[in-house]
């Protein structure tokens, strides 16, 4: 290294030299800032806090939305805090299960709008797609369309496939079968025509929906219901599938879900299920591939099917007041009828009667009440 005075001796001998000092260098002014001016930056700080605020306005999309609850159910699963570890457990299934339910929901079309089985379903919810129609998306998992109803205008029997979206879900979601489940009956005159139509000639046609009435009474009795027919026939088929699909349904479609399931092996979601009796699938043909195990119940505590079928002593006491007699006619009931199969999930929050309850919109709303505390669980632990 030269000494500063050396330096400046010898520019000053050239300077002598040549008579002359050189010109200052001058470099363009963009090249000669070195930062930005005190106006620039204050524009450049509004600038930016806009587009902060605004982009954290926007709302997330559903990719979006679906990653931030994997990211939280990492961290919670790895918290050192109980509670945040067993809120990210129940978050990662409610993921999967609202998802589920959701398609349970849109298997039942739109209210006073027919039903065409050629035609995919109306608002199918976002990430899914409806390929119940497609031959090539459904031959990889071996099912044929006309195997999802009994007909196309109106089907009672009815059952649809659903696609996921891998640029939401990634590899984390399956195709998923999906069962209707009971419809309200009609009645298409005055009750009092219908009922001598019922009781004097055995004339079922003025009630709209039977069919599923009497599959639900058939098979909570142990006799033949050509609805869980079709559906162990579907398992069947399943069974012989490489390929992921889940299965899932909502009330008489959570019970044929249910023995689909046992029939394929494939896992199951249901939402306040039909019971199955014990035999069902090898009645109509099948075999045990599944078990009980790999279907997830969930049931709105309250709502009406559960209470019908199953024996809880202490709640069904306070049901009939006290009342024993009208315990004991319930408990009776109850002990006949089938209990729905699987890992029970009770979902608190239900509202209004029993029948609310038993809808499969009050399902989604506990779940997605669920995963909002959850939520709120793990943030308030990171």
């Amino acid at each position: 290294m030269y000494p500063i005075s050396r330096i400046i001796r010898r520019y000053e001998e050239m300077v002598s030299r040549y008579a002359r000092r050189p010109r200052p260098t001058m470099l363009p002014s963009r090249q000669n800032l070195t930062k930005e001016s005190p106006l620039q930056q204050a524009i450049a700080t509004v600038a930016a806090t806009v587009v902060a605020t605004v982009d954290s306005m926007r709302p997330m999309t559903k990719a979006e939305r679906w990653q931030e609850r994997k990211y939280l159910i990492d961290r919670g699963s790895r918290s050192v805090y109980p509670d945040a570890m067993i809120a990210a457990r129940r978050l990662a299934e409610n993921n999967i299960a609202v998802e589920k339910a959701k398609l349970a929901q849109n298997i039942y079309g739109v209210k006073g709008n027919p039903i065409n089985a050629l035609k995919s379903m109306p608002d199918v919810p976002e990430g899914w797609t409806d390929i119940s129609n497609d031959n090539n998306a459904l031959s990889k998992i071996d099912i044929d369309p006309d195997m999802l109803y009994d007909r196309s205008e109106n089907p009672d029997f009815f059952a649809r496939v659903y696609s996921p979206d891998r640029s939401i879900f990634g590899s984390e979601m399956n195709p998923t079968l999906v069962f209707r489940g009971s419809r309200a009956p009609e009645l298409s005159a005055g009750v009092g025509d219908i009922a001598k139509k019922v009781l004097f000639e055995g004339d079922y046609s003025g009630i709209k929906n039977i069919n599923d009435w009497t599959n639900n009474i058939n098979q909570g009795g142990g006799f033949d219901s050509d609805y869980y027919r079709r559906a162990v026939k579907i398992g069947m088929k399943l069974s012989k599938s490489p390929n992921g699909i889940d299965i899932s349904g909502h009330s008489l479609g959570g019970g044929m879900a249910s023995a689909a399931s046992i029939a394929s092996g494939k896992a199951a979601w249901t939402f306040n299920a039909a019971g199955m009796n014990a035999g069902t699938v090898e009645k109509y043909g099948g075999t045990l591939v599944g078990s009980a195990k790999n279907i997830q119940a969930y049931r709105v505590e309250g709502e009406l099917l559960t209470k019908i079928q199953e024996v809880n002593l202490s709640e069904d006491y306070k049901s009939v007041d006290g009342n024993l007699s009208l315990l004991s006619a319930k408990e009776g009931l109850s002990a006949t009828i089938p209990d729905a199969v699987g890992m029970k999930h009770s979902l608190p929050g239900g509202k209004g009667s029993l029948l609310d309850r038993h809808g499969i919109d009050q399902a989604i709303d506990c779940i997605e009440g669920q995963k909002d505390e959850d939520i709120a669980t793990i943030r308030g632990r990171i």
